[in-house]
């Protein structure tokens, strides 16, 4: 491909990725009022990476550095006294060990609260890194205490293998009837992964680090899934937790170590094997998620976060898993971020087909072709599994385990394609809700980007419409967690500096029917008075006449007859009482601006003056403000439209006036009263017989003439020209005497001899001194040196009138020579010891 094929195509991409660019509909910036958002920020507290919501959504339980928290989510305030606080610092003891391990007092070694679970209906669990020594302990919810031994002393529990050591290490935990199932490490290194499974009436298991089941995993998530239901069906399959990395593929042999984003699984019910994989799991089974662009297949392999949407109760195969990946590789920029989904029939096809097999001495993967074994390898107990005799994990046969030691990587990938790419955004957390409108059900996504914005979107024919864009962190930090309160229609973010909480709809922000409609907000319709909110419940009992349209959006549909600024073909204008136009003053010749706000970022504006539509004589900014200079033609009525979806609404509306003319006309008043009528008229007449036609012309138009001005910058441009000018002679001043003297050479001068009395033939043509060494000039080596020594000396035969004794002498033609110097082209002829110019 040559250097202008690849040109084209780099810019064929660029084109596509700025085509392909979602943009909100709808910017709010930080601590806009138009957006109602509450933040909680506790002095002293940093941090916030675990929320927790209560059974009946009333409580919101935050994690913290050292600090724990219980906030009422109907007073959410950031003031001490109105929410519970809990302090849980690691001991002196901890932190003086982790600094004795080389690590940072201030940073490292403190306690951050890593995992907050629901242990049941009167205790929570907590775990923290706890000075890089990972403990647990149990919560009161009714006094928000932590639970203390009979000497009063917290009780604590070793959290190695549920809590990591190092606070950045990303993790996941997850409690499914009084078991914690958790992705972490193990180690204080942070080199030993583990999926691990802690009881306290069974045994406990993990996953096989010598097999390398994990390689250097980054935990985003997990979910129980009830698979087991609806009970007594034909397959009498078990429940299954699933977590969700991103870690080094081994079974790609690049150069360089390729992310690979996972879904794993196991069995609720396992127990690990009798006499092959004790206390080890037996259902580990791994598959990747691959989320691609679909034009040219580029992969985003770095999973951020996952949401699982699970319908609830029997309709688990329902379940929609929602991914936010990036990549590795830079593509439009390092902001770039894709949206994908994972039904659970895609999940389960993935888990049920081929495995791949790893050689232990090359580490090389292959297909595994041959038949599988029965019972299926990675397998929970089944009915079918049950009619073998086999009912549980403990009775499978060897040569299972075995088999599944070195095949637990399914071949077949999960594979998507994004509902949403961005080039310039990236996302890092997501949630999802269904939400039911008024003719159907939509999926909203809610997600957080890394520089602290909020985007809340909704799936509309396989394509993403960004509905709204909040700004949450003054500071710019990552969302660190989203969480949704459905109950109370509240959405919950945090990050290291403080956490938000953010109404889920914003109807109110739509004053009429077209911009209700156009926001495609599946929380909102229209009334036919206001755009009101209809999740979790509409307002009024009957909503059968209000309008909703999320798919077309389609405003002179259901609009005509609500909304009055909807122009047919013209711009209507609105009722007399809205008419109402902001008075602007422009003085002569100075700069001002009309600005015009836009609700919509995907709305157009329209600038219309005295009811025409401007032209490209008028400069409008970037931002929509109209430039105006004060002048005679610029006066009028200005309006601002916005057009979007041929709805038009009016934004802006400036009457602007002539302060110039008001100051005359009181001038004028004021004049005629103080001077009589004939000197005043032969004033004026006297004054206009000494304006040109020019500054006559110029004083109509602007009010003002620029004469002066002008006159002093003509004079000024002379005296730099002839500046210029005399500079430039003076620099080429030896040129310019050649030039005005063309009879003679530049080259060749006549001197008087030097004080060594050398005579002038004995000197080069030049007028240089005799070099040391032999000249290559032709010319001279024909004359004898003594010769040249010998003759007197003379002047140039110009200036002589007689003749020397040398010139009495008869001329003969072998004394005759003639010369041409190669630095002068004019022929000098050698009359015996003479040599002259030639004047032929």
């Amino acid at each position: 491909m040559g250097l202008r094929e690849t040109l084209l195509a780099l810019i064929s991409v660029r084109l596509f990725l700025a085509a392909a660019e979602v943009i909100p509909r709808v910017s709010f910036h930080y601590g806009s009022s138009d957006r109602l958002v509450k933040w909680f920020e506790a002095e002293g507290a940093s941090h916030y990476t675990t929320l927790l919501l209560s059974a009946d959504g009333e409580t919101l339980y935050l994690g913290a550095r050292e600090t724990l928290f219980a906030l009422n989510s109907s007073s959410f305030e950031s003031s001490r006294h109105q929410h519970s606080h809990l302090s849980w610092k690691a001991s002196e003891d901890k932190k003086k060990e982790c600094a004795f391990k080389g690590k940072d007092s201030e940073r490292d070694c403190q306690n951050y609260v890593k995992i907050l679970l629901q242990l049941n209906a009167t205790h929570l669990y907590t775990c923290g890194t706890y000075a890089f020594s990972p403990s647990c302990a149990y919560i009161n919810i009714q006094d928000f205490s932590l639970e203390k031994d009979s000497a009063g002393n917290p009780i604590l529990e070793d959290g190695k293998g549920r809590c990591p050591f190092d606070p950045d290490y990303k993790s996941t935990a997850i409690m499914v009837d009084g078991e914690l199932y958790a992705g972490t490490v193990s180690n204080f290194q942070g080199n030993e992964p583990i999926i691990f499974k802690s009881q306290e009436s069974r045994i406990s298991l993990k996953t096989e680090n010598s097999l390398n089941w994990l390689q250097d995993p980054a935990f985003v998530g997990s979910a129980y899934i009830q698979e087991s239901l609806p009970t007594g069906n034909a397959v009498g399959d078990d429940d299954k937790i699933y977590f969700f990395f991103s870690e080094t593929g081994k079974e790609f042999d690049f150069f360089e170590n390729t992310i690979v984003s996972r879904i794993a699984r196991v069995c609720k019910g396992d127990l690990g094997g009798e006499r092959v994989l004790q206390r080890r799991w037996t259902t580990f089974l791994k598959a990747q998620l691959l989320c691609s662009s679909p034009d040219d297949g580029f992969p985003f392999n770095v999973l951020q976060d996952m949401f699982v949407l699970t319908p609830g109760g029997e309709h688990w195969n329902s379940t929609v898993f929602y991914g936010v990946f990036t990549s590795q590789w830079s593509k439009g920029g390092p902001g770039s971020s894709a949206v994908c989904e994972f039904t659970m029939n895609d999940v389960q096809r993935a888990f049920s087909g081929l495995y791949k097999e790893v050689n232990r001495e090359t580490q090389q993967w292959y297909t595994y072709t041959n038949p599988a074994l029965e019972p299926r390898p990675g397998a929970c107990i089944t009915n079918s599994v049950r009619r073998m005799k086999i009912t549980s994990s403990l009775q499978m046969p060897d040569r299972v385990l075995n088999f599944i030691k070195d095949h637990f990587l399914m071949d077949s990938a999960v594979r998507s394609k994004p509902l949403l790419l961005q080039t310039r955004i990236r996302y890092q957390q997501i949630s999802v809700q269904k939400v039911k409108g008024l003719k159907k059900v939509y999926s909203v996504l809610f997600l957080g980007t890394d520089d602290g914005r909020l985007h809340k979107a909704v799936i509309v024919n396989r394509k993403v419409h960004i509905i709204e864009e909040l700004r949450l962190f003054k500071d710019k930090l990552p969302v660190q967690k989203l969480l949704l309160n459905p109950r109370q229609g509240l959405l919950y973010a945090s990050s290291y500096s403080a956490v938000v909480q953010v109404p889920v709809s914003n109807c109110s922000t739509y004053k009429s029917c077209g911009e209700c409609i156009l926001a495609r907000d599946p929380y909102c319709a229209w009334s036919g008075k206001a755009c009101r909110n209809i999740y979790p419940y509409p307002a009024e009992p009957n909503v059968s006449h209000w309008i909703q349209d999320i798919e077309e959006a389609d405003t002179e549909k259901h609009c005509r007859r609500e909304n009055i600024t909807i122009p047919n073909r013209k711009v209507n204008r609105p009722a007399a009482e809205d008419t109402q136009c902001q008075k602007i003053w422009l003085q002569p010749n100075v700069v001002s601006a009309l600005p015009c706000k836009l609700l919509s970022n995907l709305a157009s504006r329209r600038w219309v003056h005295n009811g025409e539509k401007i032209n490209t004589s008028y400069l409008v900014m970037p931002d929509g403000n109209l430039i105006l200079v004060g002048s005679p033609e610029r006066l009028g009525l200005y309006e601002c439209w916005s057009v979007e979806g041929g709805f038009q609404k009016l934004m802006a509306n400036y009457c602007v006036g002539s302060e110039k003319a008001v100051k005359t006309v009181t001038l004028k008043l004021d004049t005629v009263k103080t001077i009589p009528d004939g000197a005043y008229v032969d004033r004026i007449s006297n004054m206009s017989k000494s304006i040109s036609p020019f500054e006559s012309h110029l004083e109509k138009r602007t009010g003002k003439t620029y004469w002066n001005e002008f006159l002093i910058m003509s004079i000024l441009f002379g005296v730099a020209v002839v500046i210029l000018g005399l500079f430039l002679l003076y620099k080429h001043r030896d040129g310019m005497k050649t030039f005005l003297k063309p009879g003679e050479c530049t080259d060749v001068q006549h001197k008087k001899p030097g004080k060594s009395g050398t005579p002038a033939e004995s000197r080069p043509l030049t007028g240089n001194n005799i070099p040391s060494t032999l000249s290559d000039h032709k010319g001279y080596q024909t004359l004898n040196d003594n010769y040249i020594i010998s003759t007197p000396l003379h002047d140039a035969l110009v200036n002589s009138k007689s003749f020397l004794p040398s010139e009495k002498r008869p001329l003969n033609f072998m004394d005759t020579h003639v010369e041409v110097s190669p630095t002068c082209q004019r022929p000098r002829v050698r009359l015996g010891s003479e040599i002259r110019d030639s004047v032929v």
